[in-house]
């Protein structure tokens, strides 16, 4: 009966290990944050307002998941939201 409830403590650990790696590495940003981030940046450095079709295609292309490599993915989209430039937008999916 101990053996049963240390087995079931490394699988509820295990669990949890794999539900923070889902969540705290592998939740991309919402789109929205993304590209409304992006919008704010070209606004700030040329001027230029994002239309509503290209927001919302913006929010499309960054809400769709690719089949592979969906930690790289969600590590672009959290650089795309956090970055404060346009330099800093182009380091963001990057060799």
């Amino acid at each position: 009966m101990k053996a049963i409830k240390i087995i079931g403590a490394i699988f509820g650990i295990l669990g949890l290990a794999v539900a923070v790696l889902y969540i705290g590495w592998l939740s991309p940003p919402s789109g929205d944050a993304v590209c409304g981030n992006v919008a704010k940046i070209m606004k700030k450095e040329i001027g230029k307002d994002m239309s509503d079709k290209e927001k919302s295609e913006c929010v499309a292309r960054a809400e769709k998941a690719p089949e592979f490599g969906r930690a790289v993915w969600v590590k672009n989209l959290k650089c795309m939201r956090d970055a404060d430039t346009a330099k800093d937008l182009e380091t963001c999916g990057g060799k």
